[in-house]
């Protein structure tokens, strides 16, 4: 693929990028592996307490018990009720553990 003069050079204004743009656009690739790992998203969500009623509910209706950490995350990860922030504090403050019922969960996140 051939870039014109113009484009060319309106790419060469976004410095570095414009040379991994104009290698993607012709079809070239390095074929050497990264030799780092990518950065981190500078962006992560924060942690926000959800309802305490919200986690109730969810807990008794859709988690079946004995239920392990794990378990109970997969139980909640797939839910549009609780924002990814709300998840995140969730699984923050979950320990390790077997819970036999929806009560334990409220106990361990001291809900």
């Amino acid at each position: 693929m051939t870039i014109s003069p113009v484009r060319f050079h309106a790419l060469s204004l976004l410095g570095g990028f414009s040379l991994a743009l104009n290698a993607a656009l012709s079809g070239g690739c390095s074929s050497t592996p990264a030799t780092e790992a990518p950065a981190k998203a500078a962006t992560s969500t924060p942690a926000a307490q959800p309802d305490a009623e919200k986690v109730r509910s969810h807990l008794k209706e859709h988690v079946q018990y004995p239920a392990t950490r794990a378990e109970v995350l997969a139980a909640c990860a797939d839910t549009p009720e609780f924002t990814p922030a709300e998840k995140a504090w969730f699984s923050d403050r979950l320990p390790e553990g077997s819970y036999a019922s929806a009560d334990d969960v409220l106990r361990s996140l001291k809900l």
